[in-house]
């Protein structure tokens, strides 16, 4: 019974990692701006991979996709895939120190966008700029602080 009083952590904190995407940044720091939905779903698919997987990454594919405005299910084939290298990795990955489970994070990310780009040019819709690349630099410094907020929600409400 407490599992499933404590799941609403999981998918309320995915849905506030998707409402940082509406922030508004400065045109110039657009580039920068950090994956934070990604970020949430792999620490959550790496601290609880028994209840948050592929299905998790296709919905918040969707969610980014909705929000951004770009066809659906663009970025879930990425999220997806990504998940999929996750979960096969995990227990290795939990055991990385900070710095190797950033780098590892950075591969994870660059497969999903990878991915993402490879469908965009598929469809013929034009491709990101290769400044994104900062982004995703961004997003791997940010995994070491966002994996101790997100460790700390999961202690405090008892996730498991």
């Amino acid at each position: 019974m407490e599992q499933a009083r404590s799941s609403w952590v999981i998918y309320l904190s995915l849905a506030c990692a998707l409402l940082f995407m509406l922030l508004p940044f400065p045109m110039e720091w657009r580039v920068l701006r950090p994956d934070i939905a990604t970020l949430a779903l792999f620490y959550w698919v790496l601290a609880l991979p028994h209840r948050v997987g592929v299905t998790t990454a296709f919905l918040l594919g969707l969610g980014q996709d909705l929000i951004e405005g770009s066809p659906i299910g663009l970025s879930s084939l990425g999220l997806m895939v990504s998940v999929l290298v996750l979960l096969s990795n995990y227990q290795r990955i939990r055991q990385f120190d900070g710095v190797q489970q950033s780098l590892m994070i950075l591969v994870l990310l660059m497969l999903s966008s990878g991915s993402e780009q490879w469908l965009r040019n598929s469809i013929e819709m034009p491709s990101l700029p290769w400044m994104g690349f900062m982004g995703l630099l961004c997003s791997a410094g940010c995994w070491l602080v966002l994996r101790e907020i997100l460790r700390f929600f999961r202690r405090y409400y008892e996730v498991n």
